[in-house]
């Protein structure tokens, strides 16, 4: 059938002015000729089943773009953040000097916008690792960007990792198998997620956890495990790298301090003493680093 040709049977009766019966005669080509008028009516017709036909397209094509991640600009992040941060705290989050530049980030991050990397603070193909000083805001400000309009995660502080690998009845390697993996969101809630199948984890407070977690007699750097699990995860193609985020107060080398108490210089163990070289390394390839600025204050006093 030609594309603008009417299929057979669609057209009532009425859009014709017929012969009389009497009058009609078979022919082989199995036409007549239409007048003007039907002509006219035919293709008013045909205009109105072209349209119904494009809006039905139409129709099935929104619907599953709106069931898809959506895009937002950078700005768009920043105004859903207050929104977010009000809804949160209670109060509008404090933006200075000293975490203007970090919020000003991760709204480029999170809202995937290329100047993230012109401006140069790392790749968007990297998670986020923020370090700063103890109350500067690090698990504040992820904990509100977990559930932002485009790469949602969940929020696990590391402490709560090595607890769950210690307790005898239910912990061990099992208790550490969701941690290693993308998160599967459930079935219904994919809407508040950007519909998003699956989400990634931010662990908070590295260095806070057990670092000698024991289970049954076994002893295990749990942190250091599931790190470098999920980087296999990535090198297998099984998880992309800005799945995960972390927060820290480490250094992440040995650095020697002076004790408020004392007066007297004592160690602070950094991540390459407590994770390992090799931990140390498969860092810098899953996270960017934001730091704070070390006169950045503690928030909660």
């Amino acid at each position: 059938m030609r594309p603008n040709q009417v299929p057979a049977g669609q057209l009532p009766s009425a859009f014709f002015d017929l012969p009389q019966p009497a009058d009609f005669r078979e022919n082989e080509t199995r036409r007549l000729p239409l007048t003007a008028d039907e002509q006219q009516r035919v293709l008013d017709k045909a205009s109105q089943d072209k349209y119904t036909h494009a809006h039905n397209h139409w129709y099935r094509w929104k619907t599953i773009e709106a069931m898809k991640p959506q895009k937002v600009t950078a700005q768009q992040m920043r105004a859903w953040f207050e929104r977010e941060a009000q809804r949160r705290l209670g109060q509008p989050y404090q933006v200075d000097d000293t975490n203007r530049e970090i919020v000003e980030a991760l709204c480029l991050y999170f809202a995937e916008d290329p100047e993230f990397e012109a401006r140069g603070f790392g790749s968007l193909n990297k998670g986020i690792l923020l370090r700063g000083p103890v109350g500067c805001g690090k698990t504040t400000l992820l904990t509100i960007f977990s559930h932002n309009p485009r790469l949602p995660y969940a929020v696990h502080p590391c402490r709560q990792l090595s607890d769950e690998y210690s307790v005898k009845e239910t912990g061990g390697a099992p208790a550490l198998y969701d941690y290693k993996h993308l998160i599967k969101i459930p079935v219904g809630k994919e809407a508040q997620f950007n519909y998003r199948t699956h989400a990634g984890i931010c662990f908070d407070d590295l260095g806070t956890e057990d670092w000698q977690a024991k289970h049954m007699g076994k002893t295990l750097n749990v942190m250091e495990d599931v790190l470098c699990s999920r980087d296999d995860e990535v090198v297998a193609g099984d998880l992309p790298r800005y799945a995960t985020h972390m927060t820290t107060n480490l250094p992440f080398n040995d650095m020697e301090i002076e004790d408020e108490a004392t007066g007297k210089p004592v160690i602070v163990k950094g991540i390459e003493s407590i994770y390992g070289t090799r931990c140390r390394s498969r860092i810098r390839g899953l996270f960017n680093v934001l730091t704070f600025p070390e006169v950045a204050y503690d928030r909660r006093g």
